[in-house]
């Protein structure tokens, strides 16, 4: 229905499925040139929340879908939804991917993947071996694939299958993340497998729109009949520096402003983009929130003044300049994102806190000792004497940190006895639930009088990889601080000399708490 296109604005942040794509007809490009070369690559493709990866390769394999000289076709998962957390659930995701992309134009071969088969990657090598028999290839758009990487249940026998598999010339992968892949994997087992290393050097990243996406992007608002001056175009580019989740706000409101035969100026984008600052301010704030504090601390500076190209470390200048937050004019650094700029001008006060009570090392020390203080002050209805010990290892930071971890065997001792005496009955007798998951007392029947001991019965209880939780109250988390808490205190008693580092005990000082509001919450 052409008339509906018409009238219904294409331009969306939020809403269900992926909008079209609108401009990065040069990013486009660039990326399908990886896949169309006589030996195509595999690809990574990199970038933040809201900057358009979905989109892109939403779009690539919707390009690709219908047969052509390069592919047979593709398929694309979204791995953000339904993210597969073992090996052989991310195998059967890829051949329900794999069979449903092949039921329209290799039905025969399709049919071999039988989704309830118990060897799943034997059957997507025999399929890719048969096309590469008929010298066709399929494209696999994986977005998402950060999601997959920050589980522990997928282990390095996944990325090796995976690897083997890509060595066909049958098969080529894109995939979609905030980082580089291996830079994401969670555990060292995976990070080591040569799976990474079949992935084309420099992942291709998607940042701010440049100036060869403007036409395209805003050709909806033409396609009304309307018009942009080169002044409007640039005032949109200085409102939202380019960043896609801004300019399409922006841009949705020219559409819907737009008559047959106007033509916007630069006052009427002020007017429209000022109030998308105004009524999306959760969109400045989702993308406050993402930038780390350098970041942050860095466009505040900006906000105020235009800064020396020297003053600004390297990576962390061409980080902005890639998000569209700055660009460089001459030898000068200048924000190029108003909105972003204003909204960083009201959190400068939080800002200039945080580098004013921790901005080096000797702040940090200077000052930890507070913000500490006032965390235990936020702890409800924790054992008195428990939180006391915690106060004293936090007042004793300074001036030697050594006099703060030795409070830690009187933290854990304290948090053991609070736990035995809700766990355990008035005559402190094994429980048989206890006994069948393997705990054993003393000879006489007792508790182990040893903490160590003690300890070890609090693993088991807990739950693990045999068993579930046997425990009434106390939970797994509150055992791994308090086995962690336990083993400070047995290096601040027995330190052989050890030189106990000023970060090292505020970190102690830190599970301390933890741990005391975690038995709060834990224990009635």
């Amino acid at each position: 229905m052409p008339g509906k296109r018409m009238t219904e604005s294409p331009y969306r942040v939020r809403g269900v499925g992926i909008p079209a794509m609108l401009g990065r007809e040069r990013l486009f490009e660039r990326l399908c040139g990886h896949l169309v070369r006589l030996t195509p690559n595999h690809v990574c493709v990199v970038g933040h929340r809201g900057f358009g990866k979905s989109v892109l390769l939403n779009h690539l394999a919707s390009q690709f879908r219908a047969r052509s000289e390069h592919f047979l076709t593709s398929l694309y998962r979204d791995l953000r939804h339904g993210t597969p957390r073992t090996d052989d659930e991310f195998r059967r995701v890829f051949v329900a991917g794999v069979k449903s992309a092949l039921e329209g134009v290799r039905p025969n071969l399709a049919g071999y993947l039988d989704l309830e088969e118990d060897r799943p990657g034997e059957l997507l090598r025999f399929v890719f071996d048969e096309l590469e028999d008929s010298d066709q290839r399929l494209l696999a758009v994986f977005d998402g694939f950060d999601h997959v990487l920050a589980g522990r249940g997928i282990t390095r026998n996944l990325w090796d299958e995976m690897r083997s598999l890509c060595q066909s010339p049958s098969l080529r992968i894109v995939t979609g993340s905030r980082s580089r892949l291996r830079e994401l994997c969670r555990t060292e087992e995976s990070r080591t497998s040569d799976f990474w290393e079949v992935f084309y050097d420099s992942p291709l990243p998607v940042g701010c729109f440049t100036d060869d996406d403007w036409d395209g992007f805003l050709s909806p608002v033409r396609a009304r009949g309307a018009d942009l001056d080169r002044s409007a175009i640039s005032e949109i580019r200085n409102w939202t520096g380019g960043i896609p989740v801004l300019a399409v706000a922006v841009a949705d409101r020219l559409f819907v402003n737009a008559r047959e035969g106007m033509t916007f100026s630069k006052p009427d984008v002020d007017r429209l983009a000022a109030q998308v600052a105004e009524d999306r301010h959760d969109l400045l704030a989702e993308l406050w929130d993402d930038c780390p504090i350098e970041l942050q601390s860095e466009l505040v500076d900006l906000a105020a003044r235009d800064l020396p190209r020297s003053e600004v470390h390297g990576p962390l200048r061409r980080e902005l300049e890639l998000c569209g937050l700055a660009r460089m004019s001459g030898r000068m650094l200048r924000s190029s994102c108003r909105m972003m700029a204003q909204y960083a001008s009201e959190q400068a006060g939080g800002v200039e806190n945080l580098r004013r009570l921790f901005g080096d090392s000797e702040r940090f020390l200077r000052n930890i000792r507070g913000l500490l203080e006032l965390r235990v002050g936020q702890i409800q209805d924790s054992d008195p004497e428990l939180v006391s010990y915690v106060r004293r290892a936090i007042g004793h930071l300074r001036p030697d940190p050594v006099h703060s971890v030795v409070w830690a065997r009187s933290i854990a001792e304290r948090a053991l006895d609070l736990i035995w005496n809700a766990e355990l009955p008035a005559d402190r007798s094994l429980p048989d639930p206890w006994r069948d998951a393997g705990v054993t007392f003393n000879a006489n029947g007792g508790l182990p009088r040893i903490r160590g001991r003690q300890c070890h019965i609090l693993r088991i209880i807990t739950g693990g990889a045999e068993h579930g939780p046997v425990s009434r109250f106390v939970t797994k988390p509150t055992f791994l601080l308090l086995e962690h808490v336990h083993s400070v205190g047995n290096f601040g008693q027995h330190r052989d000399g050890a030189v106990v580092h000023p970060s090292m005990a505020v970190a102690f000082c830190l599970s301390a708490i933890s741990l005391a509001e975690c038995l709060a919450r834990d224990l009635p």
